[in-house]
């Protein structure tokens, strides 16, 4: 479109060079008919008296400026109309050019934000399985199988420290005889804690997904004893306590859910646990 464009800014530009070259000649000629014709023009002119060179000059000029200057003008005003029909199409054309840049822009941005949203997801994945690696090897360390040995029973850390909080008369005492164990339970706990907190504090909130998913991942690991270590730990309304934020972030990720209070070894705090989690309601007597 441009080159179509100055093409016929050239014509233009040609047409005038013409109409002055024509107009050059036309008094050019004009004046040597004049000079040759000089006398035979004034003959009988003011009824005989005549006039001077100058005189004549002057009529004849006047007579051409007023034939000339319609005609000019007239094709002046065409070459403005014509000037200016150009530059709308020219103003089109790059409001166009403009249009598309801008789109071209603005796909850009998308592709770029998409590509940080993307790069941020990335970098949250990688933190939060190099967490979760951390988080099952602790698992499976509190759920290794030890034979019975002395007055220990047969069966994994966390099967005989969850056994000896259960004998505990009241959920405080029993959550209070968990938490002073400081064995590899503390660890699972405070490692489910941060990567709760991980979640909450450093998912990308551009990125296409949902915390819950991460959440889930963690809750597919964890087995009926830990769901129950888990409670007893954040069964505390305080808001000065420690676990109470702890609280907050496992019923928001509904960590609890899963947790299974109809076996018999665990209907000893069902309903003291429904006074700090109302999602778990004590079974109904069979």
């Amino acid at each position: 479109m441009f080159k179509k464009a100055w093409q016929e800014i050239h014509l233009l530009e040609f047409i005038a060079v013409f109409l002055l070259a024509c107009t050059a000649w036309f008094y050019i000629k004009t004046y040597v008919e004049f000079e040759s014709n000089y006398l035979t023009w004034l003959e009988g002119a003011n009824h005989g008296e005549g006039m001077s060179r100058a005189e004549a000059l002057g009529l004849s000029g006047d007579f051409l400026g007023g034939v000339l200057n319609p005609i000019l003008s007239f094709f002046s005003f065409l070459a403005l109309l014509f000037t200016l029909r150009l530059q709308r199409r020219e103003l089109t054309a790059t409001m166009d050019e403009l249009k598309k840049s801008t789109l071209a822009a603005e796909s850009n941005v998308r592709l770029f934000t998409e590509q940080i949203a993307a790069q941020r997801l990335d970098a949250f994945e990688n933190t939060f399985f190099s967490l979760l690696k951390l988080f099952n090897n602790t698992f499976e360390t509190i759920n290794e199988h030890h034979e019975a040995e002395g007055t220990q029973p047969a069966g994994s850390s966390l099967q005989r420290l969850m056994v000896h909080a259960r004998s505990q008369p009241t959920l405080e005492a029993a959550r209070a005889e968990l938490m002073a164990d400081h064995s590899e339970i503390d660890h699972f706990i405070s490692i489910l804690f941060e990567m709760l907190k991980f979640i909450e504090q450093k998912f990308p909130d551009t990125a296409h997904g949902d915390r819950m998913f991460y959440a889930n991942i963690l809750k597919a690991i964890i087995n009926q004893d830990a769901f129950e270590a888990v409670a007893m730990y954040a069964a505390t309304n305080s808001t000065q306590s420690a676990y109470f934020a702890f609280k907050q972030l496992i019923e928001k990720y509904e960590l609890l859910q899963e947790l299974d209070l109809r076996p018999a070894q665990r209907q000893k705090f069902a309903a003291a646990y429904a006074q700090y989690f109302p999602q778990l309601q004590p079974p109904a007597p069979l």
